[in-house]
């Protein structure tokens, strides 16, 4: 059963939902915490059953990503329309290794490119959290 905010008719979604519709877009956002302070950087990713997978070199994100919570967002927007959604990911990230060759062959068979050139480690992200909401009229 959907949940629905009576005030402002936002529609809460499932992980399953939430889920699907990321897996049709090609550009989020990584926060980490670094320094203190948060920041976030946009990265090319796909999904692969229930995680995010990117490519990066080491860094800032990877290196502070690695050493604390990150978070994850990707929304998808119809100004014309006034709907849209968006979906928060949190979890861990961590370098994706081939444990398994089959695995890998199916991981290294996605189609994830950079678009800020090639990078050289695969990392993914490992949720605990999964939360979206969609908003409009035909939310």
């Amino acid at each position: 059963m959907r949940q629905v905010d009576a005030r402002t008719g936002i529609v809460m979604m499932d992980r399953d939902e939430c889920l699907a519709a990321i897996a049709g877009e090609h550009v989020g956002r990584l926060a980490v915490v670094h320094g203190g302070s948060p920041m976030i950087y946009p990265i090319n990713f796909v999904v692969d059953r229930d995680e995010i997978l990117f490519r990066s070199d080491p860094g800032t994100k990877v290196d502070a990503g690695l050493r604390s919570p990150v978070c994850f967002e990707v929304d998808h927007l119809e100004p014309s329309a006034q709907e849209g959604w968006s979906v928060v990911v949190t979890g861990r990230l961590e370098e994706a290794l081939p444990h398994r060759q089959e695995a890998w062959q199916r991981i290294l068979a996605l189609p994830l490119e950079s678009w800020a050139g090639p990078k050289q480690q695969l990392f993914r992200i490992v949720p605990d959290r999964v939360t979206g909401r969609r908003v409009g009229p035909s939310a």
